[in-house]
């Protein structure tokens, strides 16, 4: 065979090559499309129509949109993590039937659905909207931490109500008892103590409150310069007379320079609430460690006891508010089951975390780690 028409057929074949990918290639790219955002499309036959991808895209959170068949063809950044798909097909129960109930419904379909297999989310409200008459666009508006907060706020109203219906309750009957035994000495005198203890433990509840309310709303317009040492002697000095009567030495140290940025008045709360649990629930002739120090670049403030301890189980839920290790033990010393929620928020709004080691029968330490601000540094 002639060189001439193979060299021709070789040339003829590249040209051909050359100008097929000059027409696929846009082609492709356009049925491919990611764009900047992120945001995937997926090859489909008809191209999705510019409504399709402008509502999705504008969502802003996990929007995708999907065929008849339940074919994924674009899904937005966030969408693109959860975990309901095979390849490019919508698999996951939930999701599948809201969108058939609007294909066949023909409008549009909203629901509050629960997930434990929807990665972050657990709660959700889930939309499912017809489009062009070929297309479903299914969002995921995520609840889970609006659900938490209003479990939170749900449980605190209904613990200070169950905590502030003890003491009132209290108090009528007291009140009645006086008022039946008005014309003997002995017995005013006994339920006018009695008035006065649940009068003072409402008092103790509402100052708690409003410590709670100011750590959790912390204006760092307030804060300051602020000597370690000065937060742990003021929070000790509250407990002296407390620690004398019950035989505990409440020791007191840290570096005479150490300081933080932050709020005096709410650290010192948090420290005294810390050293007043310390001495609570230790045994007569033990000692009680409070110490400040700079450890890898943090300031460590530590409450060390020798008391009872705390179980296991028991110690990631103290920080909960009016949660208590031991009940009993607490109606008995006067705690309203707020002080340990008051550190933590506290330590948090500080920009700092809080923990705490225990043993039974060994005693507890309580450590706060805040950022480190010494005296004279600018801010």
């Amino acid at each position: 065979m002639s060189s001439v028409p193979l060299a021709v057929e070789w040339v003829a074949g590249g040209a051909l090559g050359a100008t097929v990918a000059l027409i696929t290639n846009p082609i492709w790219s356009w049925l491919f499309h990611r764009t900047p955002e992120g945001d995937r499309w997926d090859r489909r036959e008809d191209p999705l129509p510019e409504l399709a991808r402008d509502l999705a895209g504008a969502y802003g959170g996990y929007a995708m949109v999907l065929t008849r068949s339940r074919k994924v063809v674009y899904t937005s950044a966030k969408a693109e993590t959860l975990p309901v798909y095979q390849g490019t097909k919508l698999i996951h129960p939930g999701l599948v039937e809201l969108a058939e109930a609007a294909w066949r419904e023909d409008e549009m379909q909203a629901r509050r659905m629960a997930f434990t297999d929807l990665g972050p989310v657990a709660d959700a409200e889930v939309r499912a909207t017809r489009l062009a008459d070929s297309y479903i666009l299914l969002t995921v508006t995520d609840l889970t931490e609006t659900m938490r907060a209003r479990q939170i706020r749900h449980d605190f109203i209904a613990n200070i109500g169950h905590e502030l219906r003890t003491p009132v309750t209290a108090v009528e009957l007291i009140g009645s008892a006086l008022a039946a035994g008005a014309e003997d000495p002995d017995t005013v005198r006994h339920f006018a103590r009695r008035l006065a203890g649940e009068s003072n433990r409402l008092a103790r509840l509402t100052e708690d409150m409003m410590a709670l309310a100011k750590a959790q709303d912390q204006d760092s317009s307030r804060f300051d310069e602020v000597r370690v040492l000065d937060v742990l002697r003021e929070a000790a000095a509250r407990h002296r007379t407390t620690g004398e009567e019950a035989g505990i030495d409440v020791e007191v140290a840290a570096e005479p320079e150490l300081s933080v940025f932050g709020d005096k008045d709410a650290l010192v709360t948090a420290v005294d609430n810390l050293v007043a649990n310390a001495i609570a629930y230790s045994p007569p002739g033990s000692r009680v460690r409070v110490t400040g120090a700079l450890k890898s670049g943090e300031v460590v403030i530590a409450v060390a006891d020798q008391g009872i301890g705390i179980e296991a189980p028991d110690q990631e839920r103290v920080f909960e508010r009016f949660y208590r290790a031991d009940r009993a033990r607490s109606r008995r010393t006067g705690g309203t089951g707020l002080g340990l929620a008051i550190v933590r928020n506290t330590v948090l709004g500080h920009g700092g975390r809080v923990s705490v080691e225990s043993k039974v029968g060994h005693g507890s330490t309580f450590t706060i780690w805040l950022p480190r601000r010494a005296l004279g540094e600018g801010a």
